[in-house]
């Protein structure tokens, strides 16, 4: 059986690791560079690895691997009716066509836009990275888990940095919750402009609902949009991003979508975890075994400088401390979500109770 995915991103690497023993597979990957870790970027910005690093598995590896790797060449259209995919530089025939084609840094609409930058690929990185050498400090728009992770590596390495937020509260939680992370994060040095709306952009800060932020390098973190282009082209259908079912299939027969790019019943994961999650689920049910990834169930590991943090489960509404790492949100007597803040370990036991509680497995 031929496999062909579209895109080299966490999910479309973990898949062809799957299945690569198994079947010919061909990963077609518009950037001209191999695999890399995009959630260890703000990492490399801070100077904390090298960029060699980023890079998960070389050239040698695809190919050991049996791997057919097509850098640098762009998805064009999928031709259901001949189950050919068609990129600008080619066609290949596939038996099962797999979209990975992640998401793209949401950029904002306001006027001076053009001196914002976004951080989503290594071309990004080295771009912030060189010009925050330069400066010694970034103003970054959005509390989110990329500009949360960005803000506090940065502060980690000494730069001076400055957060803006339109809430005040960061990733869904509660205030309480909130109140600490941005605690710890201001005992790096970040400092925080929150309730703030983002009005205009110019060369030398922003100007926002409460006020002008100075700051030469600015930098907006304020979510991903889908990269559904290819489907919308291809007559499959999308919504916010690629709608798929539990099975991970696509409107279009032997077509599937995994990771940031895929939509399940409302439902855009939009982490690395998620994605690499994602394919080994697939590549099992390619192999006709039964399985099942718990969309339902938010599980998020992140790092914000030194202070680790994760996310499980729902995590709205009243929540107990069990311990002073981890806060627990119940629903008629049962555990359905936690935040550990500290002990990861502790955060891997807790979701793992949480999927026996949800799927009995």
């Amino acid at each position: 059986m031929r496999v062909v995915i579209i895109g080299n991103g966490p999910g479309g690497v973990e898949l062809a690791k799957e299945l690569s023993g198994e079947h010919e597979v061909l990963i077609v990957e518009r950037e001209e560079v191999p695999f890399y870790s995009k959630p260890m970027l703000s990492h490399y910005i801070a100077g904390f690895i090298e960029r060699e690093k980023l890079f998960t598995y070389s050239l040698d590896w695809y190919e050991r691997k049996g791997i057919s790797l097509k850098l640098g060449e762009e998805a064009k259209l999928i031709d259901r009716a001949r189950k050919v995919l068609v990129t600008d530089k080619g066609e290949y025939p596939y038996d099962i066509l797999v979209i990975a084609t992640g998401a793209r840094a949401r950029e904002p609409t306001v006027e001076g836009k053009e001196h914002l930058l976004t951080l989503r690929s290594i071309e990004d990185a080295e771009g912030i990275k060189a010009l925050l050498e330069e400066h010694g400090e970034a103003l970054i728009v959005g509390g989110g888990f990329i500009g949360l992770e960005l803000a506090g590596n940065l502060a980690k390495a000494g730069y001076g940095v400055k957060l803006i937020h339109r809430r005040e509260t960061f990733l869904g939680l509660d205030e309480e919750l909130s109140g600490l992370i941005r605690e710890r994060l201001e005992e790096s040095g970040v400092e925080f402009h929150l309730s703030a709306e983002l009005l205009k952009a110019d060369e030398n800060g922003l100007l926002t609902t409460r006020g002008y932020v100075e700051g030469k390098v600015k930098i907006c973190a304020i979510g991903i949009i889908p990269n559904v282009e290819i489907a919308r082209r291809s007559g499959i259908h999308t919504g916010r991003g690629i709608l798929i079912d539990d099975h991970f299939r696509t409107s279009a027969e032997d077509v599937y979508a995994i990771g940031d790019c895929a939509e399940y019943s409302g439902i855009i994961c939009g982490t690395a975890k998620a994605a690499a999650g994602h394919a080994k689920v697939l590549a099992n049910l390619l192999r006709g075994k039964e399985d099942r990834y718990p969309f339902e169930l938010r599980s998020s590991v992140f790092k914000f400088g030194d202070l680790p943090i994760a996310i499980i489960g729902k995590t709205k509404g009243e929540g107990e401390w069990l311990d002073e790492y981890t806060k627990a949100f119940f629903q008629d007597g049962k555990l359905v979500g936690a935040v550990v803040i500290g002990d990861i370990r502790r955060a891997f036991s807790i979701e793992k109770e949480l999927k026996k509680e949800l799927y009995g497995a």
